[in-house]
């Protein structure tokens, strides 16, 4: 992670215009979640923490509304 965000357009340039294709194919083919995984997963982010929101800065324009 380079803290750029993802770009498909990049991802295709990179790796040519095949692997869009392929990649495609191969999500379409992956197995299924089971109900079972599902629910192992939505423990494990029920355990995540939700951060606190920012405060609103003075030159937003939620600030102006407030």
């Amino acid at each position: 992670m380079n803290g750029t965000p993802f770009s498909f357009a990049d991802c295709e340039a990179t790796f040519g215009a095949e692997c869009v294709e392929w990649k495609a194919r191969e999500a379409r083919e992956a197995p299924r979640f089971t109900p079972e995984q599902i629910l192992a997963g939505r423990r494990i982010f029920a355990t995540f923490r939700v951060p606190a929101p920012q405060p609103a800065r003075e030159d937003s324009p939620a600030a102006d509304a407030a």
